[in-house]
């Protein structure tokens, strides 16, 4: 309670009195900083957008749509946006709630008695403010959603099988997860799902006319970016994320554009209006932008972080997803919004987008990029380490564990490798029962446990770093 009052006063009293916005002055060096931006970072192509007061001040794409081809982005190239589709979840709840087919802080269990998670209090108290709030528990768990193709219902069913680290409504831990099942839950009070409650309560009434939440509908546009990673320090074109097969929609599935996008952030800063007409009640607009939870300067709200920079309210979110990254900047009592889409996993959009923020404001331009994220972990092995104590293909087999099902071990290139429904986690021999994890997700050590026979009986795998690793019993 303590915490939740702090964040909601720091929100409600550090703002200043609205300062007016020169749009003139932010497009006097609005292609310099995303040119800027764009060559340091090696990005193919970005999409920037700003609105005030209803206006549209700049709409434009820069670059290409995929490397070493010609097709120019432009405002209306589809991109995905990745978490930046949390807060049009929580739109989707907050249509339930003025429906009166939910309650903020009713339990879970209410509306899908079925609903369970590891620790038994948060089974019995999770609300669906608690779903969008990040304040479960958990940590991110996030290897699920790459590794084990599973239908939504499913995946809400295996949240009780995935351990918290934290005391329930203790602390903020971002989790997509609990996003998830937030998505999952609008829908079923709806009778439909949530892409449906989507495209019928949010891109529909706001003419979001070419956002979509499929990968495969973006694929058969014909003007959409293609996603791009750095390896080895060369940008190259990848396969899209998939987030259908998954059942992870919620946390982050959106596709959309500069322009679709602009009247997105134009929504939010009319409170809940579209020309004129009221979409969702100004009771639950308040609910969308008030924090809850405490993340350090300001709070999380209901898909936004709010808080205050140089006495000026914000609103904003990010987003990231394999080969696209995502920024939007809402200055309320300005009413401008600010959003940059980037087909590369990059840090530009935060950058540009506070770059321009910056400008709207009248602040001091900090001209600086984040800074680079932590390199790998180097690498633990020994090559003097002694061998392992079976035979490679002794460790081979089938294992099982409740959240992730059954997947395989099977021995690949001098070691093992662990098969996922989707992903595989390569196990170098490190010494004795013990294998590096070499994957894009998972890095650690594993250890297969031997029976009293001498024979591989478990494996334990560290999918999760903040919590011990899981166990898969070798059927």
């Amino acid at each position: 309670m303590i915490r939740t009052w702090t964040a909601y006063l720091l929100w409600a009293v550090a703002a200043a009195p609205a300062a007016s916005v020169d749009p003139a002055k932010v497009l006097e060096n609005a292609d310099a900083a995303v040119d800027r931006a764009m060559w340091a970072l090696h990005a193919p192509g970005v999409a920037v957008g700003i609105i005030q007061d209803g206006k549209v001040i700049l709409a434009k794409g820069y670059g290409v749509r995929r490397l070493n081809e010609t097709a120019a982005v432009t405002a209306d190239t589809l991109f995905a946006v990745g978490s930046m589709t949390k807060s049009f979840t929580a739109v989707t709840v907050a249509v339930m709630v003025d429906e009166k087919k939910l309650e903020w802080d009713q339990p879970v269990r209410e509306y899908l008695p079925w609903f369970r998670m590891y620790d038994p209090v948060a089974t019995e108290l999770m609300t669906p403010r608690d779903l969008l709030t990040h304040r479960s528990g958990l940590p991110r768990h996030d290897f699920i959603r790459f590794s084990t193709p599973l239908t939504r219902a499913e995946l809400v069913r295996r949240l009780r099988y995935l351990e918290p680290n934290r005391t329930f409504r203790d602390v903020y831990q971002y989790n997509n997860l609990m996003y998830v099942t937030a998505g999952f839950l609008a829908g079923e009070v709806a009778g439909t799902t949530w892409e449906e409650l989507v495209k019928s309560r949010i891109y529909k009434p706001l003419a979001m006319d070419r956002s979509n939440t499929s990968t495969a509908e973006t694929r058969k546009q014909d003007n959409f970016a293609w996603p791009h990673v750095t390896i080895g320090g060369a940008v190259q074109s990848t396969e899209f994320y998939d987030y259908q097969k998954f059942g992870v929609g919620p946390n982050g599935a959106v596709n959309s554009t500069v322009n679709d996008m602009l009247k997105y952030l134009d929504f939010h800063l009319s409170n809940g209006t579209v020309n004129g007409r009221r979409l969702i009640s100004q009771a639950q607009m308040l609910e969308l932008h008030k924090p809850v939870t405490v993340t350090g300067p300001g709070g999380y709200a209901l898909g936004w972080n709010v808080y205050s920079r140089a006495g000026h309210k914000v609103w904003e979110h990010g987003g990231s997803i394999t080969g696209f990254t995502s920024m939007m900047i809402l200055l309320p009592e300005e009413r401008a919004g600010v959003v940059v889409l980037n087909n590369l996993d990059s840090r530009l959009p935060a950058a540009v987008a506070w770059d321009l923020a910056e400008n709207l404001l009248g602040l001091p331009r900090s001209g600086k990029l984040p800074a680079a994220p932590a390199g790998r972990p180097s690498k633990v092995r020994d090559s003097a380490a002694p061998k392992p104590t079976l035979q490679l293909a002794e460790y081979t087999g089938t294992y099982f564990h409740p959240a992730y099902g059954t997947i395989r071990v099977e021995a690949e290139d001098g070691g093992l490798a662990a098969l996922f429904g989707a992903a595989k986690v390569l196990l170098k021999p490190y010494r004795y029962d013990t294998f590096e994890c070499e994957s894009q997700f998972v890095s650690g050590l594993a250890q297969f446990h031997l029976n009293g026979a001498g024979k591989a009986s478990e494996l334990l795998l560290p999918l999760e770093p903040a919590v011990k690793p899981f166990v898969f019993v070798k059927r």
